[in-house]
C-alpha cells in the first residue's frame, strides 16, 4: 500500500468518525452529549467538502460500517453467522461507492446536495442514512432547512471568506434553536411494556409457554395499576395468534379491563403477516404491516434471484405480505396510527400527519449494537417533522414515549 492510499484511508477513517459520533455517544446517554456530538459533525462535513474523491470513497466505506455494521447481526439466527464479514464489506462497499458518484467531480455544490439529500438514496429501500439526524436531542430543530444553512456556512467558509462562514453558521444555529412546544400525549394512561428476551429465544417451543405467561402477568398488572392501554412489543407472542382460540379467548376477557396491543405472526390465504393485534371491550381487530424490512422480511430483487435466495438461505420460505395502506384504529375515540418496527421510520407512515403512533418493535435481532440508537434518533426526527407522538413498545432495548 503506497503512501498516498493510507492518507485517503485515514482521512475517509478520521471523516466518518466525525459523522457517526453522534450514534456512539447516544449510548452514554449524557445530557448535552448531543450538541458535543453535533460539532464533530460539522467538522467532518467541513473536511469532507473539502477531500479529494478517493477520500469520500474511504469516507463512505467507514460511514456505512459505524452506521450499519449491525444490519449484518441477523444472520447469527439463520445459522450464517460466518457470513458477517462478507455482508459487513458489502455494506461498507455499497456506501464507499455511493459516496464516490457524489464526489466523482470533486464539486462541492454536488457534493453538498449529496448531503443533504443523502436519505433519498436508499439501496434496496433503506434510508436510514440521513444526516439531519445529527440535530436531534440537541438544543436545534433537526431538519432539512437546518442542516441546508449548515452546510451553506460551510461552503462558504471553505470558497469565501472562514470567517464570514463561521458567522453565518452560528446565526443559521441560533435561529433555528429548538423551542419546545409543551408535549401532547393520549388522554389516558398507557403502559409501554419493554421486554428483552434474546433472538434465539422467542422462537423456541420450550420458551413459548413461558413468554405468553409472562405477557399475560405484565397485562394483569397494567389492569392493576388502572392503564387503559396496555402495549407490549412486536413478536410478543411468538405464534399465529389468529389460530390460537384459547389465547384469544383469554386476551379477549382480558379486554374488557384493558386495551391490549401485541405483536405476532398473522396469516390469510396462505399469505404470512407481521401484525399488531388490538384487542378492545372484546372486540379484535388485525393491522398488518405496510413497509417490510429489505431482506428481513422481503428480498427487494427480482423474482428469480428473490427465489434462489429464499431457497439457498431460507429453506425455501416465501417473503412476508403486506397490507395496501397505512392502518388506524380508535381508542376512546381518540385516533392512533399504527406501525410495526422499521416503518416507524419511514415517511410513509405519517401520512396525513397522524397526532399519536404507537410503534412496536423486536429490536433483539441486532443485540448488542448501536441499532436502538440510530432507531430512536429517527423516530424523534419524524416525530418532530409530522408532529406526531410516538409510544414506542421494543424488545431487545428500552420502550419510550417520544413526543415531538
Amino acid at each position: 500500500m503506497d503512501y498516498f492510499t493510507l492518507k485517503f484511508i485515514i482521512n475517509g477513517f478520521i471523516i466518518s468518525i466525525l459523522l457517526s459520533l453522534f450514534i456512539f455517544l447516544d449510548i452514554l446517554n449524557l445530557k448535552y452529549i448531543a450538541n458535543l456530538s453535533l460539532i464533530s459533525a460539522i467538522f467532518g462535513f467541513y473536511f469532507l467538502l473539502k477531500s479529494s474523491r478517493q477520500i469520500w470513497f474511504w469516507s463512505g466505506v467507514f460511514t456505512g460500517l459505524f452506521w450499519f455494521y449491525w444490519i449484518s447481526f441477523s444472520l447469527i439466527y439463520y445459522n450464517f453467522a460466518y457470513l458477517i464479514p462478507i455482508e459487513i464489506l458489502g455494506i461498507c462497499l455499497i456506501y464507499g461507492f455511493i459516496f464516490l458518484a457524489a464526489g466523482w467531480l470533486e464539486n462541492i455544490y454536488i457534493k453538498a446536495i449529496f448531503l443533504l439529500f443523502a436519505s433519498y438514496i436508499a439501496p434496496f429501500g433503506f434510508n436510514w442514512l440521513n444526516f439531519e439526524l445529527i440535530f436531534v436531542d440537541t438544543f436545534f430543530i433537526p431538519s432539512i432547512y437546518t442542516l441546508a444553512l449548515v452546510l451553506i456556512s460551510i461552503i462558504i467558509a471553505i470558497k469565501f471568506n472562514i470567517y464570514f462562514g463561521i458567522s453565518l453558521l452560528i446565526c443559521s444555529l441560533a435561529i433555528n434553536y429548538n423551542y419546545k412546544p409543551e408535549p401532547k400525549s393520549l388522554p389516558f394512561d398507557i403502559s409501554l411494556i419493554s421486554t428483552n428476551i434474546s433472538q434465539d429465544k422467542i422462537w423456541e417451543r420450550s420458551t413459548k409457554d413461558k413468554i405468553v405467561k409472562n405477557n399475560l402477568d405484565m397485562i394483569d398488572q397494567a389492569i392493576s395499576d388502572g392503564s387503559r392501554i396496555v402495549v407490549l412489543p412486536e413478536s410478543a407472542f411468538p405464534l399465529f395468534l389468529d389460530h390460537s382460540e384459547i389465547l384469544l379467548s383469554v386476551l379477549k376477557q382480558k379486554s374488557y379491563q384493558i386495551a391490549i396491543v401485541a405483536g405476532a405472526l398473522g396469516t390469510n390465504d396462505n399469505k404470512i403477516y407481521n401484525s399488531t393485534y388490538l384487542f378492545d371491550k372484546g372486540e379484535i381487530k388485525r393491522l398488518d404491516k405496510l413497509i417490510l424490512v429489505p431482506f428481513g422480511e422481503e428480498i427487494p430483487l427480482p423474482n428469480f434471484i428473490k427465489n434462489l435466495i429464499n431457497e439457498i438461505f431460507f429453506d425455501s420460505a416465501v417473503d412476508y405480505s403486506h397490507a395496501n395502506s397505512v392502518s388506524d384504529y380508535e381508542i376512546d375515540g381518540v385516533k392512533i396510527r399504527n406501525a410495526i418496527c422499521y416503518e416507524a421510520t419511514r415517511d410513509e407512515l405519517f401520512v396525513n400527519k397522524p397526532k399519536f403512533m404507537i410503534a412496536i418493535t423486536n429490536n433483539a435481532w441486532f443485540a448488542p449494537s448501536t441499532q436502538p440508537n440510530l432507531q430512536s434518533k429517527l423516530l424523534k426526527l419524524k416525530a418532530y417533522k409530522y408532529k406526531t407522538t410516538i409510544y414506542h413498545s421494543v424488545n431487545g432495548s428500552p420502550s419510550q414515549m417520544i413526543i415531538p
